[in-house]
């Protein structure tokens, strides 16, 4: 399967993400809509983790560029996080947690990207650990109040005690992403991504069954352990779907159809941010009315498709993806390569 197939299924996965992430904030009815809460923020996780595995697999880049690359991506979002947040609070911007979690990941997946097998079982212990350590951090956390600085609290709730997003949940979440990155191109390939992806689903559905008859459960955001694995199988499978159903409508009429998703992927930083600053708009319209009406869903759909597909159809990139990539530390001459072809990181 060509490398360009492949990453376009992973930008339609990533534009999914945006998608169901529109959904879970602004939807004013749940039924299935609610899939969207399991579903959203799992998915940027293991989506970060497999393509960390895809660059680490294929491009093979210097461990400190890839290193320092992965940190100051991981800090822009955590600064831009930081003022989206402060910009509106109806929504909880997940984009620290994801930056604190590409910072953490980084060496990690360096080191275990060439084991998959090992991957799975630290994701899989740490999915047993991580409900532990968030129990004692948050029993911990209001002697820290008292003493603490702001910023430490603020890395504290990032790390471990966030209502709704924790690192302490996205890890597990992103070695699965890295395992699977890895084996991509075989794990994604017909027939048998059909029987992966439908395994994963299937799953991801038992390990939330099971964890719904436990003390703990496995409601959407809480940190359970039957809620990380579900939710881990559950993106995984996503993603896998993704693939092939890029593969399947490639070279097809059908397939002028996943432009706007696909441009929304490319560009998720973007629209990200195009998300927050409409509905902060909107809110300020409204005298900070609740945000969950269809017309609002509706709008922000428009607006953040709309731009990010008229971004990418115009410069093929959006602006916060350019300053992000000015910003990344640049490979050396191609010549100067010491293996892999020429443009290889």
């Amino acid at each position: 399967m060509p490398t360009t197939r492949r990453l376009d299924g992973l930008d339609a996965a990533r534009g999914l993400a945006v998608v169901s992430m529109l959904v879970a904030h602004l939807s004013p009815v749940g039924g299935v809509l609610n899939v969207s809460e399991y579903v959203t923020a799992p998915l940027f996780a293991v989506i970060i983790g497999i393509s960390m595995g895809v660059r680490l697999t294929e491009r093979r880049p210097a461990p400190g560029t890839f290193l320092l690359d992965n940190a100051q991506r991981g800090l822009i979002l955590v600064l831009l996080g930081v003022l989206l947040q402060a910009i509106y609070s109806q929504v909880d911007v997940v984009l620290p947690y994801l930056g604190v979690l590409i910072i953490v990941l980084a060496p990690l997946a360096l080191v275990l990207h060439r084991a998959p097998v090992l991957t799975v079982g630290l994701a899989a212990a740490l999915a047993v650990v991580g409900p532990i350590v968030v129990e004692r951090v948050r029993e911990a956390y209001p002697s820290m109040v008292e003493s603490w600085p702001r910023w430490s609290l603020d890395l504290v709730t990032w790390l471990a005690t966030g209502e709704h997003y924790r690192l302490v949940s996205f890890l597990p979440m992103a070695l699965g992403g890295v395992a699977l990155g890895t084996v991509l191109r075989r794990a994604v390939a017909p027939p048998e991504g059909y029987v992966i992806g439908a395994a994963m689903l299937v799953l991801g559905v038992v390990a939330y069954a099971l964890g719904r008859g436990t003390a703990d459960g496995s409601a959407a955001y809480s940190g359970t352990t039957a809620e990380v694995v579900g939710a881990t199988f559950l993106a995984t499978a996503t993603v896998v779907a993704s693939f092939l159903v890029v593969d399947r409508l490639t070279g097809s009429g059908a397939a002028r159809a996943l432009g706007p998703l696909l441009a929304t992927g490319r560009l998720a930083l973007t629209a990200y941010t195009l998300q927050i600053l409409w509905l902060a708009l909107l809110a300020a319209l409204r005298d900070n009315a609740p945000d969950d009406a269809w017309w609002i869903l509706g709008s922000t759909l428009v607006v953040v498709v709309g731009l990010c597909w008229g971004f990418d159809r115009r410069w093929g990139t959006g602006p916060l993806e350019w300053v992000v990539h000015r910003l990344r530390p640049q490979p050396p001459p191609a010549g100067r390569h010491l293996s892999g072809g020429p443009g290889r990181e």
